[in-house]
């Protein structure tokens, strides 16, 4: 696996704001003021106008520039070497969107500033990978700016130009001799910053709100295109389930995404409520899915749930459009996603945020299911089901799994599915470690990838665990062996494409890929089993402490007496051992594409809320039961 190539955080320098959710009061107003030229000068000092740069929301985070991008355009810049334009729109309020150019101007502001992402106050990435990663970044820049020199340098340099100016020395052997050479460059590009343009060029986008939209749309759809899923959430924008993924997937910037400061949210302590909880929830969201921060080659065993290089930002929307379709009950397709992005755009914030509320609280509540710190948790370790022999992350597994433990009625269905396969967990996981590259092949080259094969990868969890139950995990039997073969077999189309043979390496030196494989191979060996279920774990990442012996039975809080477990097995022990034990007998739910899944029901409510009258005192207290995140175990 390549390492991924190295990249400059520059998102925090210029600050986004809610074009998007903005509406003019008057159909389009002409500014007389527009100059065709961002110079250095307006960028800095006391006359700085850099507050007025703004980013639309639904642009791209600005990490996309190596350290070498940064130097080639500040060497540009400063040499006036013709260099690309960038697009704004001017607001009525006199803010500058900036709807290409962000890197850019962002850039120019590093320099200016001496920020390349390494000024941050600790905690900021809320990872020390991503932190590292950045400041790794960061030195190479400084390190390739010892030719051009800081900006601090020039400023210095001018300053002792004009000194020297005013002491009498006017020709320029006179001052390079009291200065040098260096400084003395500096000093004349300093002052022709400052006396004629030099920076960018500036196309403005004249017209209305409306106008601004479209051309930032035209111009993602050009050059570096916006991806397809992108597009559908820019163009459905107001809606809950397009603020739900853009704020998560920008959860730093998680409040630009909802109308916090309309004014009817404001006047109501309800809705308050409300848009804090659905910050709350983003952000926790978030950090289940996407960290630790995904790296390659693989070196640690703790990966994240979701696998997004952080150098590739714009994949995160895409994916957690899919996770929160499928936490609808559905499996995660765009046209699925579609009706849910459009159910209710443009819908006041009295819709907006109950409806908001309750799509990540769904997709909480599934995702918690599967993985993280909560009673109903299986803790699910991703390395173990998510990722392929050779590391790679497999998203379609994910999918097929958070489909089909949260399928049916929650507190039946999917409460029984969990018994039934916490009593088989340790079979299960066996198998999928041994046949996980296999099934993964099968699939994806016999029907597709990702949520395409959402159901077929579910269809496939729950089918084997059906021949645990009827081989009573006797997984090295001849029987089971034949029955898990056909079961392989029948997924996807049976006239898919062979397996091609993998090709022996004739280097002496090993791959990346091999040594990440080798990597995992071990990591599994390193997973402590819970005494429970028998299925794996991370020690302290999300665990509860059990007792041993039992208190009800005289047992000692003691470490002598305290095993680690996972939170489901800790929270639903009795049922799972007499599970173990044939005490309890438990019918496997029913696993049908025909039935609709309880989660559905999200759809009726969004359609009842299109039905009801736009009053904002109608109200819409009516929630699902809060999600539990109750540390308390129970024996």
């Amino acid at each position: 696996m390549a390492k991924p190539r190295l990249t400059v955080y520059l998102d925090h320098l210029i600050s986004r704001d809610n074009l998007f959710y903005k509406r003019p009061t008057t159909a389009g107003i002409e500014h007389p003021r527009r100059d065709d030229f961002l110079n250095i000068k307006q960028l800095y000092g006391e006359d700085s106008e850099a507050y007025l740069l703004k980013k639309p929301d639904f642009q791209r985070a600005t990490w996309s520039w190596t350290p070498e991008d940064c130097v080639d355009l500040l060497y540009a810049v400063l040499n006036e070497q013709v260099v690309p334009s960038v697009i704004m729109w001017l607001s009525e309020d006199g803010t500058k969107f900036i709807l290409d150019g962000g890197h850019r101007i962002s850039v120019l502001l590093a320099w200016i500033k001496d920020d390349w992402g390494d000024r941050l106050p600790a905690g900021s990435f809320k990872d020390d990978s991503l932190e590292r990663a950045s400041k790794e970044a960061a030195l190479k820049v400084r390190d390739a700016l010892k030719d051009i020199g800081t900006f601090d340098e020039y400023i210095r340099a001018e300053k002792r130009y004009r000194e020297l100016d005013e002491q009498g020395k006017k020709s320029s052997a006179e001052i390079i001799a009291a200065m040098d050479s260096v400084s003395y460059d500096y000093a004349m590009k300093a002052r022709r910053w400052k006396s004629v343009a030099v920076g960018f060029p500036v196309l403005w986008v004249k017209g209305d709100y409306k106008t601004a939209e479209q051309s930032f749309l035209k111009i993602n759809k050009t050059g570096r295109q916006l991806s397809k899923w992108e597009t559908k959430l820019v163009e459905n924008r107001t809606s809950s389930m397009a603020r739900a993924v853009m704020s998560i997937a920008e959860f730093q910037q998680a409040s630009r995404f909802w109308p916090l400061n309309d004014e009817e949210v404001r006047g109501s302590k309800n809705l308050s409520e409300k848009a804090e909880t659905i910050i709350q929830i983003v952000n926790e969201l978030h950090e289940l899915l996407f960290l630790p921060i995904y790296e390659t080659p693989i070196k640690q065993p703790v990966q994240p749930l979701v696998a997004t290089p952080f150098t590739k930002p714009e994949t995160k929307p895409a994916i957690v459009a899919e996770i929160l379709t499928i936490t609808e009950g559905l499996k995660g397709r765009l046209t699925e996603t579609e009706r849910l992005i459009q159910k209710d755009n443009g819908a006041p914030p009295y819709v907006l945020i109950p409806n908001g509320l309750n799509l990540l609280k769904h997709a909480k509540d599934d995702v918690l299911s599967v993985y993280g710190n909560n009673p109903r948790s299986l803790l699910l370790m991703p390395l173990v089901y998510f990722y392929s022999d050779q590391g790679r992350y497999v998203r379609s597994l994910l999918y097929g799994m958070l489909y089909w433990i949260n399928y049916g009625s929650p507190t039946k269905d999917v409460f029984n599915r969990k018994i039934l396969f916490s009593v088989h967990r340790q079979a299960f996981e066996q198998i999928l470690i041994e046949h996980k590259e296999e099934i993964i092949r099968r699939i994806t080259r016999r029907i597709g990838s990702g949520s395409e094969v959402t159901y077929q990868t579910a269809s496939y969890f729950h089918g084997l665990l059906k021949l645990f139950i009827k081989h009573n995990d006797q997984i090295e039997s001849d029987e089971f062996k034949s029955d898990h073969k056909d079961l392989i077999e029948n997924l996807g189309k049976p006239n898919g494409k062979a397996f091609p043979q993998k090709q022996e390496s004739v280097s002496r030196t090993f791959t990346q890929t091999q040594k990440t494989t080798a990597n995992v191979k071990d990591f599994l060996t390193l997973f402590p089993k819970c005494e429970i279920c028998g299925g794996r774990y991370y020690p302290g990442l999300f665990t509860q402490a059990d007792h041993i012996e039992e208190r009800r039975k005289g047992g000692k809080t003691t470490v002598p007496n305290l095993r680690n477990t996972h939170p489901f097995c800790n929270n639903n022990r009795a049922k799972i051992e007499d599970g173990l034990s044939s005490k309890l007998t438990l019918e496997l739910p029913a696993f049908n594409d025909s039935e609709q899944p309880a989660q559905q029901l999200v759809l009726n409510f969004f359609d009842e809320v299109e039905k009801m009258t736009e009053d904002p005192s109608i109200s819409l207290d009516e929630e699902d039961e809060e999600i539990s995140d109750s540390d308390e175990e129970t024996d």
